[in-house]
């Protein structure tokens, strides 16, 4: 299996070829995947705010910082994977690749099946936790359980698409989600409009959505990455493999459940308000969410190329390159924000009909989207770092904004203004991020040593543990 300067069998080696052509080339199929991603949340906010009712619209959306929190740890450690897979490919090092996909695997199957049953059963209390109304709290619940079904499929997708994607290959992950998304399309209007399941409805068609998926990008690496196939009934972990993507990626696991619980905290402010509050909250957030989508590709694109160009050993390519990103993204969030603000309203009636709920998102878009610019470089320096396998300066960043910046400016806001100015706490935690995030940057320690290398010479002299021999 070799890699290549274009889009072949690999996927895309971007230690060649013009820097930012090439994260464009390879931002592009993210961006879409990214786009039917989300169609996921956006259905299910269409589907019941206007077939069902505003109760069913906050119920789907209260509980996402409880979902949030119980599968970022292992969406984390997915990430530093793709890292290392990037890092090694970048090496051209295919055994290493194979070695860390085989022990992700393994660590998936053991953990999946116990943090689904904890999930379950600490739903109601976690509810509770967030104070959510009583008649947003039943159909929320209900939701939540049998959105938890799917999290084995959930995690295996994610595993098999975060590696393929650490091969420079972006174009798979895009088909897979694309055919997921229009089932999950089908399947939303089916189990809500054709057949009146409600709630209920919208999340079997998520879970049966998520396991398309995982097949799917099982079957796609059986037929075109047959060198990572392993058997199922000979899974082994590699010490070194695992302790590296622990490494990498349970700072950014852990970043995710502590920035859920964040969500949390702040969550039952928001849940205050009432339902029409919260509704025009949720609805705002999947706007949002469209909105800020070509930085976090851009910001993804630049964590593979970081990690290709690092284990590769061509340093003199990642200045330009991030410079060049750095540069567009910039530019492209500040025409995003001006295309979507004078079309705020028109956007927030696709979620819903009724007039107070629309006002109420609108509250938050014109106090969050025009302070972008802020968290977009923050995203791009967390996605060089993280190529880098520098995970833990990002991971604390990241908490600072949350717990020193913006719950306590969120309840100070509240408290001495009201609900709808609560929102410009977001700007004031993307400020304290970037203060942190900026000079270690500059600093440039980061980018002097490869994490794969580490690795190799950890190995040198013994015999490797490869899980496929």
């Amino acid at each position: 299996m070799k890699k290549n300067g274009g889009t072949g069998e690999i996927g895309m080696d971007l230690t060649q070829g013009k820097p930012l052509s090439r994260i464009l080339l390879f931002s592009l199929p993210i961006l879409a995947g990214n786009i039917f991603q989300q169609l996921y949340t956006v259905v299910d906010g269409m589907v019941v705010g206007i077939h069902v009712s505003t109760e069913a619209l906050a119920a789907v959306g209260a509980g996402f910082p409880i979902i949030y929190m119980i599968t970022s740890i292992f969406l984390g450690l997915g990430l530093g994977a793709s890292i290392l897979v990037s890092q090694f490919f970048g090496a051209n090092n295919m055994r290493k690749v194979r070695s860390v996909f085989s022990t992700m695997h393994a660590f998936m199957f053991i953990i999946s099946i116990p943090l689904t049953i904890l999930a379950v059963f600490t739903t109601g209390a976690f509810l509770n936790l967030l104070n959510v109304p009583e008649d947003v709290f039943e159909p929320a619940k209900l939701y939540m359980i049998i959105y938890y079904i799917g999290m084995l499929p959930q995690f295996g997708y994610n595993v098999n698409a975060s590696v393929i994607q650490g091969l420079g290959d972006s174009r798979t992950p895009l088909y897979i989600l694309i055919s997921s998304s229009l089932l999950h399309v089908v399947l939303a209007y089916l189990f809500v409009v054709v057949i009146p399941w409600g709630v209920a409805g919208v999340a079997w068609s998520t879970v049966l959505s998520q396991l398309f998926s995982w097949i799917a990008s099982i079957v796609v690496i059986k037929r075109k990455y047959p060198e990572l196939q392993f058997r199922f009934l000979h899974l082994r972990i590699n010490k070194t493999d695992f302790a590296a993507s622990m490494k990498i990626g349970l700072p950014i696991g852990l970043q995710n459940a502590l920035f859920s619980v964040g969500m949390m905290v702040m969550q039952p402010l928001i849940n205050s308000y009432g339902a029409v509050f919260i509704a025009g909250y949720n609805a705002a957030v999947k706007v949002d969410g469209f909105v800020f989508m070509p930085v976090t590709s851009l910001a993804t694109a630049i964590t593979t190329y970081v990690g290709q160009n690092l284990g590769a050993g061509k340093q003199d390519r990642l200045k330009t390159g991030i410079r060049a990103t750095t540069l567009l993204v910039v530019a492209l969030c500040a025409l995003l924000c001006a295309i979507v603000l004078p079309l705020q309203s028109q956007l927030m009636y696709l979620f819903t009909k009724d007039v107070a709920v629309v006002e109420a998102g609108n509250a938050y878009l014109i106090r969050v989207i025009p302070l972008y610019v802020i968290s977009t470089l923050q995203y791009m320096l967390i996605g060089i770092l993280r190529g880098a396998g520098r995970s833990l300066v990002p991971t604390i960043a990241t908490l600072v904004s949350l717990w020193l910046a913006r719950v306590p400016a969120a309840f100070l806001l509240s408290h001495y203004l009201g609900g709808n100015d609560m929102h410009w706490c977001y700007a004031i935690g993307w400020a304290m991020g970037l203060a942190i995030l900026v000079p270690y940057y500059f600093g440039g320690k980061w980018r002097k040593t490869a994490v794969v290398d580490e690795i190799l010479k950890k190995e040198a002299g013994h015999e490797t543990d490869d899980p496929n021999d």
